[in-house]
């Protein structure tokens, strides 16, 4: 069977080596608690990814001089599984830009991962397998199983192009939505864009690396942020919009996916009735659960019990 591998990008906020550097670079320390902090979905994102997807060869975590403790999931995960890579591996060309604290310019460089499969999915902390997951449902052949569905560009909404000159004058956070259509224009796609959520994402490396080879001046300007800024595209979605204008892909329906948004402003009932409908529902492979780290104690407890129990099984 062809070699497929895994990647996770991640930190630990909290961790005072970490917390110092982002200081630095950092005016407003409040969005150390919005955006950098986390709750140990990494534990179970790997063990997911181990008891789901049995056939991924080596499960890569991308972070910043950290490392996780998986001793909760260390019954389900093997150590040889896992390989951390630092972000000085993959900026070893580009050091100049670290530190870094941008998802957006980290996502680029993940084609650089030394021993690298052609064909990987990359995950982040929050996405989870919840059923059994083969090849099939990433790759079939030479093509990359794409979950999402067809929307407008954002040149083609004229309410969307004035959000976007507001976000950018008052210095907001960069859309998701919009960072995937510019990709989709990078690509070549003006009136639409196949619009990815929070799952796995299938990535085929050598047309990611043929791309940066061909536009090295689009690889520099995406990884000198250190922070998301409006002016980036979404590396993975710019893959997609390569494969599709390659046609080496297939559509998949979001119906396999749930995705939980605002997990704090969940009760912890009203968070266990959500998960007890994935449990019923046969074709739910993916699981997304967002700000779990901003959620009461009492809400993280009950995903991580219900997530164990699914893992004991």
């Amino acid at each position: 069977m062809e070699k497929i591998d895994a990647v996770i990008t991640w930190v630990d906020g909290s961790e005072p080596n970490y917390q110092r550097k982002l200081k630095e670079h950092l005016s407003n320390n409040d969005t150390i608690k919005r955006q950098y902090l986390q709750a140990n979905e990494i534990n179970l994102c790997v063990a997911s990814i181990v008891k789901y997807a049995p056939f991924i060869r080596k499960i890569f975590i991308v972070t910043d001089k950290q490392s996780p403790n998986l001793d909760s999931v260390k019954h389900i995960v093997s150590k040889e599984k896992i390989e951390i890579v630092d972000h000085e591996e993959i900026f070893r060309d580009n050091i100049e830009f670290l530190p870094t604290f941008n998802i957006r310019s980290i996502d680029a460089l993940l084609f650089k991962i030394k021993d690298l499969s052609e064909k990987f999915i990359y995950f982040n902390d929050d996405m989870f397998l919840v059923k059994k997951t083969n090849p099939e449902d990433w790759f079939v052949g030479d093509k990359a199983v794409l979950t999402g569905n067809w929307v407008k560009t954002y040149n083609k909404k004229t309410i969307k192009i004035i959000s976007q000159k507001i976000i950018s004058f008052f210095n907001m956070r960069p859309s998701f939505n919009a960072s995937q259509s510019k990709a989709a224009n990078i690509a070549g796609f003006n009136s639409k864009y196949f619009k990815s959520y929070h799952c796995g994402r299938p990535q085929i490396k050598s047309i990611i690396k043929d791309f940066y080879n061909k536009n090295p001046e689009k690889l520099v300007d995406q990884i000198k942020y250190k922070f998301r800024d409006d002016r980036q595209y979404m590396p993975y979605s710019l893959c997609w919009h390569l494969l599709i204008k390659k046609t080496l892909f297939i559509e998949s329906s979001i119906s396999k996916l749930v995705e939980i948004k605002k997990a704090s402003e969940l009760s912890p009932n009203q968070l266990v009735n959500l998960l007890n409908k994935i449990d019923t529902q046969a074709d739910i492979k993916f699981l997304n659960i967002q700000d779990l780290n901003l959620a009461s104690d009492v809400t993280q407890q009950v995903f991580q019990k219900w997530f164990f129990k699914k893992l004991r099984k």
